[in-house]
């Protein structure tokens, strides 16, 4: 608040004894949390002039500040300063101004910095600049980084191995992270069930069930939900219902009770892949387990029963929710509505979630959308759309490329060419796609042309469908 330095001074100048580094510290680390820096300037200043000169505490307090806000360069300023004041930084200052460019992206800041420590880094300090790395996927520095700590006698420990395998995984790169695993012991590590559940969620992302199965079953340690939950998914994923059945009784065998997330698992797998009567069946025995339903089972129910056109279905078990529908819930139910082309009760449903206070977002409005231009319904399509501001909702991409849509499939080539030319936002090449295909399906080949030419002027990439009508353009010696 302003104000705050005067009202500290005043305190510390009514002091029956003269102020310590202590006190001024305490006062500085108030101004620095309200981030009122200038003020923190004028105490260090203040501080010099009743000599009482600032610690590596007083440095450590404002450089800290400055990392978490961002004002990388004021925190090295201050850096520099502390010489003056007799102060050495100590290895938890370095660290936390590595950690800070790395987060910034400013990695090689981050490693020079590291380089020119006047005290030894530990582990720390390189953990914050292999994590920046990780992040710029300089995979090669990653490694010479980590040849370099060791000759420096600093050991990676499990910290150092857990944010390198979760970066590898993140980026793909599940066979480079296991190699990663495989190199700990060398290094007197233990990898925890945290690593492995990182392998097997990203053996099980990448389809790879049969890996993530593998490397469940050959842990050292003890799995937990978390790493079945992980390999359950892969199995869903793959419909490999009676090898998913098999790991649940393994779960039980092995006293790794299921959860909601376990269920909800396997009720959205089901549900996805159209099993609706077998979701619904796993839903009634959560209770047997002491696991209650939560909105996220709901939803998914809900929406498998919508995909199936199972609209009563999924309104009655909508209206006997026992938790507070959310948005997902209701866009499910619209969905279904939308299937069975009740206009109306889809109407009067996103009425009744602005007054549920949950009021409909861009999805819901471009389910709508996109059902009523499937139906051929373009102007009540537009009428929605004119709604959406009164929601506080704003069109997005995927609005404007039904609507574009919708009126090149009906024909209406002049209204697609409006839409596609007053778009709040950048069309894409499935709008401009969808613009050509009616109007080379109209042979109105100039504009057509017009078209990519406005596609390739606005630096839009054309696909594959793009190419395939440009393709119906270019043709010697047409009339256009």
């Amino acid at each position: 608040r302003s104000g705050r330095l005067a009202d500290a001074l005043a305190l510390i100048a009514s002091m029956p004894v003269a102020p310590d580094t202590y006190t001024y510290n305490t006062v500085l680390m108030g101004l620095c949390g309200a981030r009122q820096w200038e003020d923190a300037e004028e105490l260090m200043a203040e501080m010099v002039r009743n000599h009482c000169p600032p610690n590596e505490v007083t440095f450590a307090t404002q450089i800290r500040a400055f990392c978490q806000n961002g004002l990388l360069d004021r925190a090295v300023q201050l850096l520099d300063r502390m010489p003056r004041y007799g102060c050495t930084p100590d290895v938890v200052i370095y660290s936390t101004l590595v950690n800070g460019f790395s987060e910034q992206g400013r990695v090689d800041d981050a490693i020079e910095l590291l380089n020119g420590m006047l005290c030894k880094p530990n582990t720390v300090c390189y953990n914050a600049a292999l994590k920046g790395l990780c992040i710029a996927q300089r995979w090669e520095d990653v490694g010479e980084l980590i040849v370099g700590m060791v000759k420096k006698d600093c050991l990676p420990n499990e910290a150092t191995f857990s944010m390198l395998t979760s970066c590898l995984c993140q980026n793909g790169l599940v066979d480079c992270a296991v190699e990663v695993l495989e190199q700990m012991h060398k290094y007197g590590c233990r990898p925890d069930v945290v690593i492995y559940n990182t392998l097997i969620y990203s053996f099980s992302e990448q389809g790879r069930v049969e890996d993530a199965l593998k490397l469940l079953n050959s842990m050292p340690c003890s799995p937990d939900v978390i790493s079945f939950n992980a390999a359950l998914k892969g199995l869903c994923r793959a419909e490999r219902w009676d090898d998913a059945e098999e790991l649940i009784g393994q779960m039980l065998r092995e006293d790794c009770p299921l959860i909601e997330m376990t269920f909800n698992i396997l009720i959205d797998s089901l549900c996805q892949s159209g099993r609706v009567n077998y979701a619904i069946e796993v839903f009634e025995q959560m209770p047997n387990f002491g696991c209650t339903p939560d909105i996220v089972t709901y939803s998914s129910l809900i929406n498998g029963l919508s995909e199936q056109g199972l609209v009563e279905s999924a309104i009655e078990l909508f209206q006997s929710m026992p938790c507070k529908p959310d948005i997902f819930g209701y866009n499910a139910v619209l969905k279904g509505l939308c299937k069975a082309a009740r206009w109306e009760d889809a109407g009067e449903l996103i009425s009744k979630m602005a007054r549920k206070d949950c009021p409909p977002n861009e999805i819901t409005f471009n389910i709508l959308i996109n059902s009523l231009c499937q139906k051929g319904l373009v102007d009540r399509a537009i009428e929605v759309f004119e709604q959406m501001p009164k929601y506080g909702s704003t069109p997005d991409i995927f609005t404007y490329n039904a609507l574009i849509n919708g009126f090149s499939e009906q024909g209406r080539l002049d209204d697609a060419r409006k839409i596609l030319s007053t778009m709040s936002c950048k069309p894409d090449a499935v709008s401009y796609n969808s613009a050509l295909k009616g109007l080379c399906r109209a042979e109105r080949w100039k504009e057509a042309e017009e078209v990519v030419a406005e596609m390739l002027r606005k630096k839009c990439p054309p696909n594959e469908v793009t190419f395939k009508y440009a393709n119906r353009l270019f043709v010697p010696n047409r009339v256009t």
